[in-house]
C-alpha cells in the first residue's frame, strides 16, 4: 500500500472525461478505470487489494462475495464459472475456462463490481481496532462510501499521521485524497476516533475494518 504506482494527473470518470472536482485529490493512483460505471468506492478497495495479492502470485486468495452472499472467486471465474440470478438466487453458467493473466483478472473484477458494494464488502472485512495502513473506514448503506489508510509516518510533535486512498462514483480515477483543512501536512491527515472530515466525505458514523 506504500508503494503504489502513482501520477500527477486529473481524476477522469469510465468515459475518460475528467470530473469537475479536482481538487480532492493529490495524485493519481495509476491503475485503469474502465469503460463501464463500474469501478466505485467500495470496488476501489476490492481493486486494491487484488492488485496487491496478484502482485504477490496469491491468487487462491482473490474472491469476494456479492450484495447476495455469494462468494465468486477469480479461481471460479478461471475455471468458466459465470454468475446468473433470479430473484436474487445465484445460478451458475459454464463457458470456456481461463488463463490466470492480469487481463483475465480485470473481466473478473467487473463482475464483482456489479454485484458487491459497501454494504457486502463491510460484512466482509474484519474488525480493526486503531488506524493503522491497511484500516478501512466504511459506512455501509446505499449510498455508502469507503476509504483505506495506505500510508503513516510521525510529525515533528510524535504524531502519527495518515494518508488515505479511495474511488468514487461514478467510476472514477483511484485517487490519493488531498488534505485542504491542514495544508502545511497535504496529503497526510491527523486521524482520530469519532468525526472523520476528507476531502470528499464527512464520515460522521463508520466502522474501522481490515482485510484479513
Amino acid at each position: 500500500m506504500q508503494h503504489l504506482p502513482t501520477k500527477n494527473a486529473p481524476i477522469v470518470d469510465y468515459t475518460g472525461k475528467p470530473i469537475i472536482n479536482q481538487t480532492k485529490h493529490f495524485a493519481v493512483i495509476d491503475y485503469d478505470v474502465g469503460r463501464s460505471d463500474l469501478q466505485q468506492c467500495a470496488d476501489a478497495l476490492i481493486r486494491l487489494r487484488s492488485e496487491y495479492l496478484f502482485a504477490q502470485k496469491r491468487y487462491d486468495e482473490i474472491g469476494y462475495h456479492f450484495c447476495n452472499g455469494t462468494y465468486y472467486s477469480w479461481n471460479m471465474y478461471c475455471k468458466g464459472l459465470r454468475p446468473a440470478f433470479n430473484k436474487n438466487i445465484t445460478h451458475w453458467t459454464t463457458v470456456s475456462a481461463s488463463e490466470k493473466t492480469h487481463a483475465s483478472l480485470r473481466k473478473y473484477l467487473n463482475i464483482v463490481y456489479a454485484y458487491a458494494n459497501t454494504i457486502s464488502l463491510c460484512k466482509e472485512l474484519k474488525p480493526a481496532n486503531d488506524f493503522e495502513v491497511g484500516a478501512v473506514i466504511i459506512v455501509s448503506g446505499s449510498p455508502g462510501h469507503t476509504c483505506i489508510i495506505i500510508d503513516e509516518a510521525t510529525d515533528a510533535n510524535g504524531e502519527k499521521l495518515f494518508k488515505l486512498a479511495e474511488g468514487y462514483m461514478p467510476a472514477q480515477s483511484i485517487y490519493i485524497l488531498s488534505n485542504p483543512y491542514e495544508e502545511s501536512i497535504n496529503p497526510w491527515y491527523h486521524l482520530h476516533k469519532g468525526e472523520l472530515v476528507t476531502a470528499s466525505c464527512d464520515f460522521i458514523s463508520y466502522e474501522l475494518k481490515k482485510f484479513e
